[in-house]
């Protein structure tokens, strides 16, 4: 309590001494106008006013030949880049940058030669020249931000959700309260303070307070705005901290806001100098790590919400790419924001001096951190490009509309499979690169998983015979999917095929699961060409050599079958008689076909067949019984007793 009176005390006195100093000087203000009334001092304020003059007339002459140019630069961008919003914006903020910087340098080098070659003696002169050239620069650093993040002029590059009208309106008066405040604080008061140190801090503090009620009126005018801008970005953020944050943050903001702006104007009158420039050097500090992490921010999310730009040649060789692109690209973009986010808190620690982070990352624990944290990051932003290039390279060797021409059937099969083995083989490798990067010896990792692998291999033999089966039936080039085969005694088209086992659906719809294991012998029906094979019946007293002439006949009708005479290859090839059977007398033909069509080639042969011995009269036998009862050494058969029956009489 007695600190607080002391304190109390103090400041008081302090204050009534500060006034009578400021009453004592408005007193002699009139003796020291005429001691400063002298040629000396009026062509000292002639070369100042002459700095001035020139400092400003150059910096707005350059910006006025700059801004055709930049102007030209950018519409040549939008032009070029027209459906890429992102690459456009970025690119009006930088050229808008870089011609702010040129022109703020320049005139400020001019204005430093100007000032050592008018004051060379660096006394009073120099003192207000160089205040002058420090308020100049301050002021258009501030402006050059603000048309980096208003952008009135070009709509495509602002961050912020305001229309141009509104965008101009609040630089033209953000810039009016800038440039009170600097050249007030950091030229007008200084230069009073010269001559009467009291009435210098009066201008000051005066200054300070104007700023203040603006910035307050300018807080109020925005409330609304701003908060219904916070709690629409909270309400986009589907998770992690920043949610409840602005949340919280958007009621309250403008309270915040306006306590910031009071205490720092009362420390602007009240404290002493060295407090105050600390304090406004970590506010700006502050306000610039803010308004840098809020640019990266914007236009990560701008990106993770783009469509990556990707050159038409690629585009069509690659079409799966931006897909993944679009797919993998937000999620990056999300541990982009998470590291930012850690670097604004540890920024901000840092300027307020709560932690010194800078000397924990120099020490072997934070580099330690640091680079673990780096090589994890290289090690999976590596990991996904290795990813993304060998599938885009299968997808590209896979299309065949890329100049390699259609892949054979053992290419898809083997390069579908490949592309699994690969993404096993690029997780297995990263994770344990990435476990020895964040210091866990993997040697052991790895002699485990020999042992549990030879573990595995002895207790499941079945498995390891299946994959080794597997790849050897596939590199013998054995079975491709929708071909028609027979395996392990099961016949069907190939609808799935692993390294493991194959899936075969029947005629009847039915899908087996078939384990390499259990095969022993592939009949593949559909590799190359197929054959239609048959034997037709005639009988015994059909003469053969016209049988053969009419099979050819049939053939010549097939052929001529617009539906089916594609699918036939070869000629009809007559093998002859293969058999005296015992109804009927079997002629062989076969006719090659593509493959997997010899069923359907044969039964319209059959068809065309019976339609044609139909018509001359050529009998195709069914089964029948011929009874024979015999005869004697004379040739004499002996007669067949029939007995009739007659049903009604014996009903009767």
């Amino acid at each position: 309590m007695k600190h607080v009176d002391g304190l109390i005390e103090s400041s008081r006195s302090a204050l009534m001494d500060w006034a009578v100093q400021v009453a004592d000087e408005f007193q002699a203000l009139g003796p020291l106008m005429t001691r400063l009334a002298t040629p000396e001092v009026g062509l000292a304020a002639l070369r100042l006013a002459g700095l001035i003059l020139a400092v400003l007339v150059i910096h707005e002459a350059l910006r006025r030949l700059t801004r055709r140019r930049q102007d030209t630069v950018i519409e040549r961008t939008a032009a070029k880049h027209s459906g890429a919003q992102p690459v456009r914006g970025l690119h009006t903020m930088g050229v808008v940058l870089l011609r702010g910087a040129l022109t703020l340098g320049l005139a400020a080098a001019v204005g430093v030669l100007i000032s050592f070659a008018v004051f060379p003696d660096a006394g009073a002169g120099g003192a207000i020249a160089t205040a002058f050239l420090r308020a100049f620069v301050t002021v258009h650093l501030i402006r050059l931000a603000l048309e980096i993040f208003l952008q009135p002029e070009h709509v495509t590059a602002r961050p912020l959700p305001l229309e141009s009208a509104r965008a101009l309106h609040w630089q033209r008066h953000i810039m009016g309260v800038v440039q009170v405040g600097a050249y007030g604080i950091l030229l007008i008061a200084p230069a009073i303070q010269m001559a009467a140190e009291g009435i210098g801090q009066l201008v000051a503090g005066l200054v300070v307070l104007a700023v203040a009620l603006s910035l307050l009126r300018m807080v109020r005018a925005l409330r609304g705005a701003v908060r219904q801008w916070l709690a629409a970005s909270a309400k986009a953020k589907q998770g992690g901290v920043l949610r409840p944050i602005l949340g919280v943050l958007a009621p309250l903001w403008h309270w915040l806001a306006g306590l910031y702006v009071l205490i720092i104007s009362a420390l602007a009158i009240a404290a002493p100098s060295s407090v105050v420039n600390e304090v406004l050097l970590a506010s700006l500090l502050s306000i610039a790590l803010g308004l840098g992490a809020g640019f990266l921010g914007h236009w990560l999310s701008v990106l993770s919400r783009a469509r990556i730009p990707i050159p038409a040649r690629f585009g069509h060789r690659f079409a799966m790419l931006q897909v993944r692109l679009r797919t993998w690209l937000p999620r990056l973009l999300a541990v982009g924001h998470l590291l930012l986010g850690l670097a604004v808190i540890g920024g901000l620690l840092e300027i307020w001096g709560l932690a010194d982070v800078g000397q924990w990352l120099a020490s072997d624990t934070g580099q330690a951190l640091a680079g673990a944290l780096t090589g994890v990051i290289s090690i999976l932003l590596l990991a996904l490009a290795a990813w993304l290039f060998s599938v885009s390279w299968i997808e590209d060797r896979l299309n065949p509309e890329t100049g390699h021409g259609a892949p054979g059937a053992r290419e898809k099969t083997l390069l579908s499979l490949f592309r699994n083995a690969i993404a096993i083989a690029i997780i297995t490798l990263a994770g344990m690169v990435a476990l020895s990067e964040i210091g866990m010896n993997i040697g052991p990792l790895i002699a485990g998983a020999g042992v549990l692998g030879l573990a595995i291999g002895f207790g499941a033999q079945k498995l390891v015979q299946d994959i080794i089966t597997g790849v050897f039936i596939q590199l013998e080039d054995a079975i491709h999917k929708e071909d028609f085969i027979t395996a392990a005694g099961i016949s069907g088209t190939v609808e799935r095929l692993s390294i493991r086992s194959l899936g075969l659906r029947d005629l009847s719809g039915t899908l087996h699961i078939v384990p390499f294991s259990s095969v022993d012998t592939v009949s593949n029906y559909t590799r190359d060409f197929g054959y239609h094979l048959a034997e037709y019946g005639v009988a015994y007293r059909e003469n053969i050599g016209e049988v053969v002439e009419h099979l050819n006949v049939a053939y010549e009708r097939l052929c001529a079958d617009e539906d089916i005479s594609g699918e036939v290859t070869g000629p009809l090839e007559v093998d002859g008689v293969t058999a005296l059977a015992d109804s009927a007398v079997n002629v062989r033909v076969r006719i090659r076909t593509t493959p997997g069509m010899q069923w359907a080639v044969g039964r319209a042969y059959n068809r065309i067949v019976k339609e044609v011995f139909d018509e001359v009269g050529i009998e195709i036998p069914f089964p029948h019984m011929t009874l024979y009862f015999g005869e004697d050494k004379q040739g004499v058969a002996p007669p067949a007793h029939i007995a009739l029956e007659d049903k009604t009489n014996q009903e009767t």
